[in-house]
């Protein structure tokens, strides 16, 4: 049977139960907007029931306080890092190509169209008769080429500084990925010791999950928490994988390296770019986060994830062809004051074709003769012939039908594509052969090294305005173009209409396919940035309806858990009253 005092003790578990849930309940409203805080819950059970003799019963003996629970779902916690990382792959995905819109800029009045409109306008006024020996004339074509070759230098600069501040923030991405993965470890160790008694340390845990958060977003990761033998007393051990290899394993972790790269993944790519390993040595897979986002757009010249390097190709290629195209052009035509065929317009892509002559006339200084692997002299259908440099120099030079055939294309394009698949920096140029089609190879020009050549810049009379030449003395010198002679201009100008100059059409439809392309990636991103929002935003939502504060229900509990220490503060004066009726007002009667 239970004591006279028995009442007290149950009215004193009450009371002790309800102070720590008032106090939990103040910790939760305290931490309402503490990012990562979960709420916590206390877990109360009755104590163990005392038996009353003679089959009467269990008399209870009050309650006890179990344990603080962490309220939160593991569940949400894996889908929302999985949206995390993908989220942070699209992200600088999105960033880097509105900034490439930006660089190309098109359309507007300042973009690369706008100025060739004005470099083609220039040639079509130096065509028009009389106005071909007009030296002001002359200096517009040349200042609109400066132009042009200014516009495709400031393009390509760009990307290329855009690439360099890409591999910076790929550094920085590593740093953080190390920082996180460096404080898990210490919170797992904290975590360990505070949870040696089997308690659940829910704060450590909170700020834990917070990191894992935001690691999710910089790479892909696999989360496992593995008890420690069959007791909670063990505790677990905690694990953070990347690509199979291990980040973080309990209180250990290991470290990326960035290192720079001693070679070059592409032609296009600036020295020395960061490769990431583990700081063993061993190779490093990324496969979704920031940081795959940001090596993507840093490294990728082809794929489905087209990055910088790709936009520079394509603006190399653009530059190599209309250059070689034009050079061709303005190199069969002829300038004033006696200035002969063979003189680039642009300062590199030399292929100069020699109508009407024979192998044997004496070529420009630096200039030889285009021949075949047998040394034999390389001519077209129509029997011109063909000059050029060094490659190293921007020449060209003659590929074998033996190493084109090897290349398996079925058509044009897709033989040109697999050259330079295989042969990165260089690119291919068919020439109609009198007897066939001769294919020749060249470096590709990078746009940031082009400018109009030394020979137009230092005198006007260059520019070959004309297709025919003037012989005064018929000693074989040439004294002049014919004066008004503008035929060579015209067909400059007309090479903005040569719809088999690129794969993609005209030097207008190149432009348009480029940006063209640009804009349906950047709306693929710009879906994909937005869908990843709505879908974090959901996962969120479902997952603050859990493990967030509502200081409504706070509210609600306080006053309850508030009602219940009052109430069992009525017990214990209750049962003093009894007591005291017991103690002081029995056995007095007579007194």
């Amino acid at each position: 049977m239970s004591g006279s005092f028995f009442g007290l003790n149950i009215a004193r578990t009450g009371l002790f139960s309800s102070q720590r849930a008032l106090q939990i309940t103040g910790h939760n409203i305290a931490n309402a907007n503490t990012p990562g805080y979960s709420r916590q819950r206390l877990n109360v059970t009755e104590s163990n029931p005392i038996g009353i003799p003679g089959g009467q019963g269990m008399q209870g003996t009050g309650v006890d306080t179990t344990s603080i629970q962490q309220i939160r779902d593991a569940f949400l916690d894996f889908k929302i890092r999985k949206e995390f990382t993908t989220s942070g792959e699209w992200e600088p995905r999105l960033e880097a190509l509105q900034q490439i819109e930006a660089i190309f800029n098109e359309p507007s009045d300042s973009g690369i169209r706008k100025v060739m409109d004005e470099f083609f306008s220039a040639l079509q006024e130096l065509s028009e008769g009389e106005k071909a020996d007009n030296l002001t004339v002359r200096a517009q074509v040349r200042q609109r080429g400066i132009a042009l070759a200014k516009t495709l230098n400031h393009m390509y600069n760009q990307l290329s500084d855009m690439q360099k501040n890409t591999d910076f923030a790929v550094e920085t991405t590593v740093d953080q990925i190390n920082g996180y993965a460096k404080e898990i470890a210490k919170l797992n160790k904290q975590i360990s010791i505070y949870e040696l008694d089997g308690s659940h340390a829910n704060d450590l845990r909170d700020q834990r999950n917070l990191l894992i958060d935001k690691l999710s977003e910089l790479v892909d990761i696999d989360v496992k928490e593995i008890p420690n033998g069959n007791s909670e007393n063990l505790g677990t051990n905690m694990r953070i994988m990347i690509g199979g290899n291990i980040l973080v394993s309990n209180e250990n972790y290991n470290t990326l390296k960035a290192t720079p790269r001693e070679g070059l993944n592409n032609y296009l790519d600036q020295p020395r770019l960061l490769e990431i390993k583990w700081e063993d040595g061993t190779t490093f897979s990324c496969r979704g986060g920031k940081l795959k986002g940001l090596l993507d757009v840093r490294d990728n010249i082809d794929g489905k994830e087209k990055g910088i390097p790709y936009y520079m190709d394509k603006l190399n290629k653009f530059t190599t062809t209309f250059i070689l195209r034009f050079n061709m052009q303005h190199g069969s035509g002829y300038g004033l004051a006696g200035a002969g065929t063979g003189i680039p317009f642009f300062n590199s892509a030399y292929l100069m074709k020699i109508p009407d002559t024979t192998p044997a006339t004496p070529v420009p200084a630096g200039y030889k003769y285009l021949k075949d692997t047998n040394g034999n002299t390389i001519k077209d259908a129509d029997g011109n012939f063909y000059i050029t440099k060094d490659i190293d120099y921007g020449g060209m030079q003659y590929v074998s039908n033996v190493d084109i055939n090897a290349l398996g294309g079925n058509s044009d394009a897709d033989i040109i594509q697999k050259f330079e698949e295989k042969n990165q920096g260089y690119t291919l140029f068919k020439v109609e052969g009198a007897s066939g089609s001769v294919w020749l190879k060249m470096k590709i020009v990078k746009a940031g090294d082009v400018d109009i050549s030394n020979e137009i810049y230092n005198n006007l009379n260059n520019i070959a305005a004309g297709k025919k030449a003037y012989d005064s003395d018929s000693d074989g010198v040439l004294d002049s173009a014919l004066t008004g002679d503008g035929s060579n201009a015209l067909a400059l100008n007309e090479l903005r209409h040569d719809g088999n100059m690129f794969a993609w059409g005209t030097p207008d439809d190149y432009f348009k396919s480029l940006i063209s392309n640009l804009g349906v990636d950047g709306q693929e991103a710009v879906r994909m940035v937005d869908n990843q929002a709505v879908l974090i935003k959901d996962i969120d939502n479902k997952r603050q309806s859990i493990s967030g504060v509502s200081l409504d229900e706070e509210m609600t509990n306080m006053i309850k858990f508030q009602q219940s220490y009052n109430a069992c503060a009525r017990m214990i004066t209750v049962v003093d009253e009894m007591l005291d009726k017991i103690i002081n007002g029995m056995g007095v009667v007579g007194r």
